[in-house]
């Protein structure tokens, strides 16, 4: 046996593997406006791509300004998953093709059944105006993102089209299978509507045939006659509790609640665990949907 001759070439063989590991910053990069489209992208993707979030916990997307280095990290991404309908994206995209003409830019919001106040359908293509663009809190919706992000992560690394794949139907049948579990959960809540500082759950509102009562309006604090509007819609509808993003701090939702003998619920549309958050998010209004009149 000759093992002191075998030793030193098994630690040069381990050695030279790990010297050789792709560190984090070595891996291609991809691009997301906000945390939840990084679990999406790490649920297909695994760990074969460093994953850049436009937006940082605690901010709000609709107001946000990426900083010159998001921008170049955008640039320097082999594709940029845009939700579709976030304001700032759109000057985003404009900055970006300005540096890089060449990066892959996706809708992942192409194809999804929007909620708009208005949609003209010109017959070879439709404008959509006032939509809402919280697309990712929604199973439906989320289906159609990921099946856009799938795509698009082929195209740029098809030699593992079937690790993709894997994972992606694995993704897809715990979504759906947790779609299920709620749709049979709030068609026997107590009550269909409930209140809400931002309009973050209308898509999720219309999956689970609920109404979603917004205190704020088109991005404005609600004047005076509208606070007692909503109040008095409130107690017709038996609703005491208000729903506030971790991102929100607004002195109306807690008048409201007072007013309304309730309570202030912080949810988190923009946690990065978008599964573990989505199923808290509908615990939490089932609830109070359930909660006695």
């Amino acid at each position: 046996m000759r093992l002191p001759g075998i030793l030193p070439l098994v630690l040069i063989l381990i050695l030279t593997a790990c010297h050789h590991r792709p560190a984090d910053g070595d891996k291609p990069a991809i691009s997301v406006s906000i945390l939840p489209q990084k679990y999406f992208v790490e649920r297909i993707a695994g760990d074969n791509f460093r994953v850049n979030v436009m937006v940082p916990s605690g901010s709000s997307p609709e107001t946000y300004e990426p900083t010159p280095r998001q921008m170049q990290d955008v640039s320097n991404s082999l594709v940029y998953f845009r939700i579709g309908y976030i304001e700032f994206e759109n000057t985003l995209v404009r900055n970006i093709r300005a540096q890089n003409r060449e990066l892959k830019i996706v809708n992942t919001a192409e194809g999804v059944d929007l909620i708009a106040a208005k949609i003209e359908d010109h017959g070879d293509h439709v404008h959509h105006f006032g939509v809402d663009p919280h697309i990712w809190i929604s199973i439906p919706a989320v289906r159609v993102q990921i099946k856009n992000m799938l795509e698009a992560i082929i195209e740029i690394d098809p030699e593992n089209e079937d690790y993709y794949v894997d994972n992606y139907t694995d993704f897809l049948l715990e979504i759906d299978q947790l779609h299920t579990e709620l749709t049979g959960k709030f068609s026997n809540a107590g009550r269909r509507s409930f209140l809400v500082f931002h309009p973050a759950l209308g898509y999720f509102a219309r999956d689970y045939g609920l109404t979603q009562i917004s205190i704020e309006q088109e991005g404005k604090n609600p004047t005076a006659a509208n606070i007692r509007r909503i109040i008095d819609l409130a107690r017709k509808e038996g609703l005491r509790d208000v729903f506030i993003q971790m991102e929100f701090e607004r002195d109306n939702a807690h008048a409201i609640a007072r007013e309304l003998g309730g309570d202030v619920i912080r949810i988190d549309p923009l946690a990065e665990e978008w599964l573990e958050n989505f199923r808290d998010t509908a615990e939490k209004l089932l609830r109070v949907l359930n909660e006695p009149i």
